[in-house]
């Protein structure tokens, strides 16, 4: 069996005959389109949703070194009080500082490490284009990275990032993050894959598009045209927060904090 007949095996298989209460796993179709669409081009029923290039790698000399300069005063700031302690007499507050200085080592190696792995031995520069493209006729999503050698433009084979089938009852929805005062951060708006009917920890499962804070209407307008491909519903706008399915995380409903972004 060819990968296009793979692909196409159950084309008679619609929403309305095979109703999806739980999610398929996807079982290797992605990689199937993958290569299908590397050898044999991209099949009738398979549209390109999303397209995003940018650059990683290579050495980032502003942000290392100020990183690596901010790192380095958490090691420098306890070892020094202990060598102050030393020559002033005050032994006894040597091994309390070495203990008291255990967070402060941990905190500036994270920030010190990474900056200086960047600075000495930094990742090859790879210029990465991201695709995101929709199965119709299974109702299938696939994230696609192409990369290449940003010196000598040699492309590698592609990679899956991601499989994920459709069910009924998802949804495109927008969820913000305000800026902060102070403009510590700058907010933003992410259309994404909405699952009200989920059993995870959150109601996210898919991020489709990333906007500034400020481009409410451009948000709006790519959330409508996944909605319309997706033929999915697109009505809920809300806080970041609300990506959380507290139910899960939080069923007796006590006193409970988040960390990172559902």
């Amino acid at each position: 069996m060819g990968l296009m007949d793979k692909i196409n095996n159950d084309a008679n298989l619609t929403r309305s005959s095979q109703p999806m209460k739980q999610r398929k796993e996807d079982e290797g179709r992605g990689q199937i389109l993958l290569d299908s669409i590397e050898e044999h081009g991209v099949p009738d029923n398979v549209i390109l949703l999303n397209e995003n290039t940018y650059r990683r790698g290579g050495r980032h000399l502003g942000p290392s070194l100020m990183f690596a300069i901010f790192g380095s005063m958490f090691f420098l700031l306890p070892i020094g009080l202990m060598i102050v302690s030393l020559f002033g007499g005050a032994f006894v507050l040597v091994p309390c500082l070495g203990i008291v200085g255990i967070p402060f080592f941990w905190f500036g190696s994270r920030l010190a490490g990474p900056a200086f792995q960047n600075l000495t031995n930094p990742d090859p520069p790879e210029d990465v284009v991201k695709m995101l493209w929709y199965d119709s006729r299974h109702r299938f999503l696939a994230g696609i990275e192409h990369t290449s050698d940003a010196e000598t433009g040699q492309e590698y084979y592609p990679e899956l990032l991601h499989g994920i089938y459709l069910k009924d009852g998802d949804e495109i929805a927008i969820l913000y993050d305000t800026p902060s005062e102070g403009g510590m951060t700058s907010g933003y708006r992410r259309v994404c894959l909405w699952d009200p009917q989920s059993e995870l920890e959150t109601y996210v499962v898919l991020d489709l598009e990333w906007f500034g804070y400020y481009e409410e209407e451009e948000a709006r307008e790519r959330a409508r045209f996944f909605a319309r491909k997706l033929q999915l519903r697109f009505e809920y706008e809300g806080d970041e927060t609300t990506g959380w399915n507290m139910d899960v995380l939080n069923p007796s409903g006590g006193f409970f904090i988040t960390r990172g972004r559902p």
